[in-house]
């Protein structure tokens, strides 16, 4: 769109540089630009002030700024800065957040691109472990503009599918205690529920708008173009996707809010484990399929203990060798017997370190790559140092095999974070917020 003009630089003072539009609509205005003293590019939202501005609007702006400094996410940008400006023209507000380099997936199907289910499979997961922590913040925060433009989908780079990020939260919504109800109608048409037309949202409203994403990135066709039965979309002849999918989109975008899936945890398992029957039964819920802290925890250290011990007793069966030259088989049977005791205590170190890590910090198991990155450098750290302390005194000893057994800690942790993305039910089953009573009063009627 060409350089911003000198009003830009005016308002932006010397901290922010502007370097390009990026959208321009009556008294409002995007940016990229570079924060001069973090030398890091940023997104400049502007809102400026008229005679005919809409009030309601600067309400939301307002409100946007002042959630994204509550708001700690990787997939979610980072507030940095909001201001006032007044130049002898005009007034308004400001909003700084970090700059995310990934295009929309609606720049992505403006581009031709075609999703398979699998793709769409991943970025539903990706997008339902951000609302995951945003229905679960008290009061729940609704988005209630979950569309291909406000997802940023970054490129495949290798057998990495891409992250996924939520973007634009002018919009949003915190559920406060009158009912459920919210007194602005937003959205876009296609990807609103129904109840969002009559200036209500709920967290499952957000599920709706993303079902509707997914069967526009399958279909390649905007929803509102799709045929309908009533309000309901019927896209099945307008895809290709499995039954367990096409059921488990059927459920997102029902109509009614009583007939979704009962959160968005709920979703995610009922996604990942292909199994509509458990979306909303008692059971799934509470029994033995799902990963709780507990069993984490035992899942890390049980792996963590036996891939040391037979990582140690091979390691140290071949030690003689190095050693002696001409092994004997007591001692290899020795080495072999320690080298397992001692990589069994180094795998339950590590498993509980892995453990306590996950928990605290990626439980429900979301940002996988930054789980599997982060769990496999602690481990690889881990090794490292105990083997410094073991075998520190033998200096020529002691480097490689601290090399050794550091990227083999490494590497059984990546496999084993691994491992629990594919459990049926990796999320921990929090207790689900039921819809409010005035809604289920009126779907009684």
């Amino acid at each position: 769109m060409g350089m911003p003009d000198s009003f830009l630089a005016s308002v932006l003072s010397d901290r922010y540089q502007p370097q390009r539009s990026l959208s321009k609509k009556p008294g409002r205005r995007t940016l990229l630009a570079l924060d001069r003293q973090t030398q890091q590019p940023v997104i400049i939202k502007l809102l400026t002030f008229s005679h005919d501005t809409n009030w309601e609007e600067v309400r939301l702006f307002q409100r946007e700024a002042e959630l994204l400094k509550t708001l700690s996410h990787l997939s979610i940008p980072q507030y940095i800065d909001a201001f006032e400006f007044e130049t002898a023209a005009s007034k308004g507000h400001a909003i700084v957040q970090s700059y995310i380099a990934a295009p929309s997936l609606e720049a992505h199907l403006k581009a031709g691109r075609h999703f398979s289910e699998d793709e769409v499979r991943y970025i539903l997961e990706s997008a339902l472990e951000i609302l995951i922590y945003l229905h679960r913040r008290q009061p729940p925060i609704i988005h209630r503009d979950i569309k291909p433009s406000n997802i940023l989908f970054s490129d495949r780079s290798g057998d990495f599918v891409g992250n996924v990020y939520l973007v634009d939260f002018g919009s949003v919504q915190t559920l406060a205690n009158r009912g459920g109800k919210t007194m602005t109608v937003v959205g876009t048409y296609g990807y609103m529920p129904p109840e969002q037309f009559g200036d209500i949202a709920y967290p499952a409203s957000d599920l709706y708008s993303l079902g509707a994403t997914a069967i526009a990135l399958l279909s390649q066709t905007h929803p509102a173009d799709l045929p309908k039965t009533g309000v309901r979309i019927q896209f099945e002849d307008q895809v290709s996707v499995s039954a367990d999918f096409q059921t488990w989109l059927q459920r997102m975008i029902a109509p009614e809010v009583a007939e979704r899936p009962a959160s968005a945890a709920a979703a995610l398992r009922s996604l990942l484990s292909s199994d509509e029957a458990q979306v909303d039964s008692p059971q799934s819920r509470s029994d033995g399929g799902l990963m709780t802290p507990t069993q984490l925890l035992r899942d890390a250290i049980g792996h963590n203990f036996r891939w040391g011990a037979l990582v140690g007793a091979i390691g140290f069966s071949i030690f003689p060798g190095l050693v002696f030259l001409v092994p004997s088989p007591v001692g290899v049977l020795f080495m072999a017997m320690l080298g397992a005791g001692l990589g069994g205590v180094l795998g339950w170190i590590n498993g509980v370190v892995l453990g306590i890590l996950t928990r605290f910090f990626f439980f429900p198991l979301t940002h996988r790559e930054n789980h599997r990155a982060n769990c496999t450098a602690v481990s690889a750290i881990v090794g490292c140092m105990v083997s410094l302390l073991v075998f520190g005194s033998l200096l020529m000893l002691a480097i490689p095999v601290m090399a050794i057994i550091g990227a083999l800690m490494g590497v059984s942790t990546y496999k084993i974070v691994s491992r629990w993305y594919r459990q049926p039910s990796p999320v921990l089953p929090h207790r689900q917020m039921p819809p409010p009573k005035r809604l289920m009063a009126k779907v009684d009627r």
